[in-house]
């Protein structure tokens, strides 16, 4: 009569079939453990925002293994960056000179604060213009009307669609710039 197996030893009859991981295996495997960890860190770390802890998790790890999670944890804060957040394109800023020091990561860090001041400098500009002009046409539109008087507000361009393709156009034309450093940044982790 034939033996009834359990499900655990069919899985042990498997796994014996399989063999062992050869050494490539286990290090391929163990370098997707480790970067699953750097962007966990970098995850929990763009949550809170403590560089204290940041730098205290990194450094449990030594070797290979802290540069594989520190270069993951690069890669996930890089990625955060972004024009129109300024708080976690700030968190992930300081996390990135956290876990590294390196000078020329400091200077790509450098253009893209710089690169992020100009794009804000251009944004308050737009804005500044699209209001003007948008005041104008009110007052024209008003006049032709010939409505007056102190109830009349001012014109919101913030809520309009002009502002939104103002902010498009402005995003387009930056974004472009910022990824090139982003990966700029990406090269030398």
């Amino acid at each position: 009569m034939a033996e009834i197996k359990s499900a655990f030893e069919k899985a042990l009859e498997r796994a014996e079939k399989l063999g062992k991981l050869s050494p490539e295996e286990m290090k391929k495997r163990k370098d997707a453990e480790n970067t699953a960890i750097g962007k966990a860190l970098a995850e929990r770390y763009l949550e809170h925002g403590h560089t204290r802890v940041l730098k205290e998790e990194s450094n449990k790890y030594t070797g290979d293994q802290k540069d594989i999670v520190s270069s993951a944890a690069i890669c996930r804060l890089v990625d955060a960056i972004s024009l129109q957040n300024d708080e976690l394109t700030e968190r992930a800023m300081e996390g990135i000179s956290t876990l590294s020091d390196d000078a020329r990561t400091l200077e790509a860090k450098r253009k893209i604060v710089s690169l992020i001041t100009e794009y804000k400098e251009a944004e308050r500009q737009a804005y500044e213009q699209g209001k003007r002009r948008m005041d104008r046409i009110g007052a024209e539109l008003l006049d032709e009307l010939a409505i007056s008087g102190s109830a009349i507000g001012e014109v919101k361009i913030g809520a309009s669609e002009a502002w939104e393709e103002i902010q498009e156009e402005l995003s387009s034309r930056f974004d472009n710039r910022l990824q090139e450093l982003k990966q700029e940044l990406l090269e030398l982790s």
